[in-house]
């Protein structure tokens, strides 16, 4: 994302409205959740098998989880 230490405010409401902004944060926490779910089960898989388990960054959780703080609903309120 490119402002890993100084993640500024997203005014979701000025940029697209108040309706779009709630739909945006929405679709942003879904993906949130399918993205934990994914490593969740890659992690499960690779423990079952014996492998290693998969890198984290892999599954990009952290950047979903910055954007939704930049706008205000981080993971801890999803």
């Amino acid at each position: 994302m490119g402002n890993h230490g100084q993640d500024c405010d997203l005014d979701l409401k000025a940029l697209v409205g108040v309706a779009d902004g709630a739909l945006l944060l929405a679709g942003l926490q879904a993906l949130w959740r399918e993205r934990v779910a994914a490593r969740n089960a890659a992690v499960s898989v690779a423990s079952m098998r014996g492998t290693d388990q998969p890198a984290e960054e892999i599954f990009g959780i952290e950047e979903v989880a910055s954007l939704l703080r930049r706008a205000g609903a981080g993971p801890s309120s999803i």
